[in-house]
């Protein structure tokens, strides 16, 4: 190496350090760019680098780092640097041969975590376990053990053996009573088992050890929601930021809204998580108009000609995306209208919802467009005379294994309705389902498919269609806000341990009025709650 090129790489390190030590992220990010292009076989350069922009969300930019650095023999560093965060991210949990190529390149806990989370996003959850009960058959040193049994207990999670997950926690608790990843994994399996107090106990023990850990935080706020106790949940709902909603965090300059009067000022609130979401959140609307001031209200695209409508009053805004230049470099920041106060909808619940008797016996909110409703019902008579039109709904969310298993109702058991006399079906389930109603016809049950309606492009047509029903039934999923919202009487099949926003009891939903909540005892199969849902339907004479 030449003397000057030797002089120029000591300039940019001793650079770096000082970058480092102001936490100057800009500048490290161009010192260790300089770096690499002036060193391009510097592993550790490209894996820092990628590091670098990866934390500050480009992962796209990052990635191309990452693999230039594994490119090189396996360094232990660079592999605790990327693979924790890797294991992370869709990017590289798609690809099981490609993770499982760079575990036996070098199998340790780092690429293991990898792998692990490759196998378990392509629900092969048979590998997973024998992967694990092989090491666990192994000599492994105390961490390694913690780490295979914190894996185990996720896996048994997934394929709905909850017991054996709480077995496997324990069993790691034996060995290190302060584990955190297996105490938290022991609360989650606790709460799916309906056991609340041990649940509670054992998010309460994680927080004892880390009082920031803001995934236990969360977890706890939805078990106090669920269990009724809102002003407290309400307040573990505020770390949701950390972890579940990281990406979806908004910084500003505005204060937070804390519950000051409004009138005379104006309040921007914006959006956070999914449709569904968005439409329950939005029932505390009607209370915040009544406490005065100009709203400034942000939801999806999807959902906003159902909110002018439904709320004529309230401007709705969309975010926009502002070009600005920082230290030399351009970076697109989001741009708001200009308010006094600001808050992200789903804390509108702390102001607004602090107890059971704070929620409102408001039959609906939503106006769907009625004269598109008139028509599609007219349509719909005309098709099935004499029939009353019941929507219908059968899978839920994108989960993994048994979870996503458990919101969704098989052909075969959602047959049951086709008992029910005068009545016919109109499908209500987005997404492809062709092949769902095929198998339902060849059942006997015969499930109309409306192709003018496409939930996933026209929220808004949907709501007319949900609007020109008589009934819903639906598993938990964005169907059931909807339908909820507009006050179409509802009946949603709940899993055993369902959704903390549906609460612990059956009977109507303290959010939708209209929604009867129908709650399923047994894992895997719907049959008996679909029976008690028929009788509910018989017994109120709704069919």
């Amino acid at each position: 190496m030449h003397n000057a090129t030797r002089q120029k790489l000591q300039r940019i390190v001793d650079a770096l350090r000082i970058a480092e030590d102001r936490h100057d992220i800009p500048q490290q990010i161009a010192l260790y760019e300089e770096l690499v292009q002036e060193k391009p076989d510097l592993p550790l350069g490209q894996a820092q680098l990628g590091v670098l922009y990866w934390d500050c969300g480009d992962q796209q930019r990052a990635s191309g780092h990452f693999e230039k650095a594994l490119t090189y023999p396996q360094n232990d560093h660079i592999d605790s640097l990327l693979f924790g965060r890797m294991a992370k991210s869709p990017l590289y949990t798609g690809d099981v041969d490609r993770a499982k190529a760079w575990y036996d390149a070098k199998p340790n806990f780092w690429r293991l975590r990898l792998y692990f989370e490759n196998l378990n996003r392509a629900e092969r959850f048979e590998d997973a376990e024998h992967l694990l009960l092989g090491l666990l058959a192994g000599a492994l040193p105390k961490d390694g053990q913690l780490l295979a049994l914190h894996m185990m207990a996720q896996v048994y999670l997934y394929t709905g053996r909850t017991h054996d997950s709480v077995a496997a926690c324990q069993a790691g608790l034996e060995l290190d009573p302060t584990c955190e990843p297996l105490m938290f994994n022991l609360a989650v399996a606790q709460e799916m088992l309906g056991r609340y107090r041990e649940a509670f106990h054992d998010y309460s023990r994680v927080l004892k050890l880390d009082p920031t850990n803001d995934e236990t935080h969360n977890n706890l706020s939805h078990l106090m929601l669920r269990l009724g106790e809102f002003e407290s949940g309400w307040r573990h709902y505020e770390w949701r930021w950390g972890t579940a909603l990281k990406d979806q965090h908004v910084d500003f300059p505005l204060p937070r809204w804390q519950g000051e009067a409004l009138a005379g000022r104006s309040l921007l609130v914006w959006r956070e998580q999914g449709i569904g979401d968005q439409i329950m959140f939005s029932s505390m609307l009607p209370s915040l108009i009544q406490r005065g001031g100009k709203l400034k209200y942000e939801v999806e695209t999807r959902l906003v000609p159902l909110l002018q409508r439904s709320f004529p009053d309230v401007e709705l805004i969309q975010r926009s995306r502002v070009p600005v230049q920082e230290n030399g470099r351009e970076v697109i920041k989001l741009g708001w209208p200009a308010t006094d106060f600001q808050i992200p909808m789903g804390s509108l619940g702390l102001q607004l919802r602090p107890s059971l008797a704070h929620f409102p016996d408001q039959v609906s909110f939503l106006r769907a467009d009625p004269q598109r409703s008139e028509q599609l019902r007219a349509e719909y008579q005309r098709l099935f005379p004499g029939k009353r039109l019941v929507g219908v709904s059968w899978r839920g969310g994108n989960s993994i294994g048994n979870q996503k298993q458990n919101r969704r109702i098989r052909m075969t058991e959602l047959a049951a309705l086709k008992d029910l006399p005068g009545i016919q079906l109109i499908n209500l389930q987005y997404g492809d389902t062709a092949r769902d109603r095929e198998e339902a016809a060849s059942l006997d049950l015969h499930i109309h498919d409306d192709a003018s309606i496409d939930p996933l492009i026209d929220l808004d047509a949907q709501a007319a269609q949900i609007a020109a029903l008589d009934l819903v039934i639906s598993v938990d999923n964005t169907t059931v806000h909807l339908a909820g919202a507009l006050g179409t009487p509802t009946v949603v099949l709940l899993q055993i341990n369902p959704n903390w926003r549906w609460g612990l009891n059956e009977g109507p939903s303290y959010w939708y009025p209209s929604v009867h909540l129908i709650r399923n005892r047994e894992v895997g199969q719907w049959s008996g709650a679909l029976e008690r849902a028929i009788q509910h339907l018989q017994t109120n004479g709704m069919v």
